[in-house]
């Protein structure tokens, strides 16, 4: 609790009154994406360096943000960050019935933030391994829903282990299990690794039907911690990254999941639409797949709306 009340006591500002009018002019924007990359060419970084954190609503909920790295800055600005992984995510629930999202990488909180603002059902396990990211995302949690969420500090895994997570550059979104340090500003912090059976049986929500991936590389590993319940046929639907260098991760995903009766898809981006499409194989400028059980792509008609040929 000492680490949640020292950021509520710390100085938090509402955006400037130049950064709320690009916000709101880019929020304002009657597309559904390219708002990300816009804000990248204006403004990379908050402009006001007092290094206070940024205090702002979402769906009606408060929560708190650092936005002086990449997902802090866009979540603050735009209230969104990966917007696209929560429309496919969304879509695959049922806003009647009480979902269960595990948010693998959870980061800043932008996604848990995002989808348990829209349904007020929804359960959220948010598993970070990252220590200072913690407290400020204990206070969201429980600033968006309260009593239908757990915090997970910790890595997943094919087995219990410690590990060395590497932050590149203090740059919290890019840390990675699968790099070594290489400059002055790359910080390093040992993790605790558990698996996906250990936290379902410890967890008063069970298995996720719905899951975000973003562990930067460590994916393969995650996946197969996760085929218990993939098995099962709990899950409804996975997002994960896979990047053109990324292969042979692609193919490990593959192999745990289309057995169970999953498809992969593509997310495609046009600044009017989110697609999905089919991916028997990594697919080209393609860096987002959803893993997606195969009835709810036949009857989920949210999600067969988004499916192209």
């Amino acid at each position: 609790m000492g680490n949640q009340e020292n950021i509520r006591e710390k100085a938090t500002r509402q955006l400037s009154l130049s950064e709320t009018l690009v916000s709101l002019l880019l929020r304002a924007m009657p597309i559904k994406h390219g708002k990300h990359r816009l804000l990248d060419r204006i403004t990379p970084k908050a402009w006001n360096k007092s290094g206070d954190l940024v205090a702002f609503s979402i769906h009606g909920r408060n929560v708190i943000v650092d936005p002086y790295d990449l997902v802090g800055w866009h979540f603050a600005m735009l209230r969104s960050f990966d917007p696209e992984v929560i429309e496919i995510l969304e879509k695959a629930c049922n806003p009647d019935v009480k979902e269960v999202l595990w948010d693998i990488g959870a980061n800043k909180g932008a996604c848990f933030c995002s989808l348990a603002a829209k349904l007020p059902l929804l359960h959220v396990v948010a598993i970070e391994p990252q220590a200072k990211l913690c407290a400020n995302n204990m206070i969201n949690l429980e600033s968006i829903c309260p009593g239908r969420y757990e915090y997970v500090q910790a890595g997943l895994g094919e087995e219990e282990a410690e590990l060395t997570l590497v932050i590149p550059n203090s740059n919290f979104g890019g840390a990675s299990l699968h790099i070594q340090p290489s400059g002055p500003d790359d910080e390093s912090e040992v993790i605790k690794i558990r698996t996906a059976s250990q936290v379902a049986e410890g967890s008063r929500f069970g298995w996720p039907t719905i899951v975000k991936i973003d562990v930067e590389g460590h994916e393969p590993q995650v996946f197969r911690s996760l085929e218990p319940g993939i098995a099962s046929q709990t899950c409804k639907a996975l997002v994960f990254e896979n990047h053109a260098s990324e292969a042979a991760a692609f193919q490990a995903v593959k192999s745990v999941t289309e057995p169970h009766g999953y498809r992969i898809f593509g997310i495609q981006k046009s600044p009017w639409a989110t697609r999905l499409v089919p991916a028997r194989d990594q697919l080209m400028q393609v860096t987002d797949y959803a893993v997606i059980r195969k009835d709810v792509v036949t009857e989920n008609k949210r999600i067969a709306r988004l499916i192209g040929n």
